[in-house]
């Protein structure tokens, strides 16, 4: 079974200390902080990837913009 990772911007439990680079770097290489753990189903991270650097950091800046959720 997996879990869907946090996407907000708590700082605790979701991407809040992520910098826009670490983001962009765990997207392309699968890996949770860019040098941990896989990421894993449900996230489809091996599509997102093919994304442009541009597209990915928009990304970015809008999961900055919603609502910070504290959820484990």
């Amino acid at each position: 079974m997996s879990y869907a990772f946090n996407l907000t911007p708590d700082e605790n439990t979701g991407i809040g200390s992520w910098s826009e680079e670490t983001f962009v770097g765990a997207i392309r290489t699968g890996r949770h902080m860019v040098v941990s753990r896989p990421i894993l189903p449900p996230m489809p991270w091996n599509v997102y990837r093919n994304l442009s650097d541009e597209d990915l950091k928009s990304i970015y800046a809008y999961l900055r913009t919603i609502p910070a959720i504290h959820n484990r």
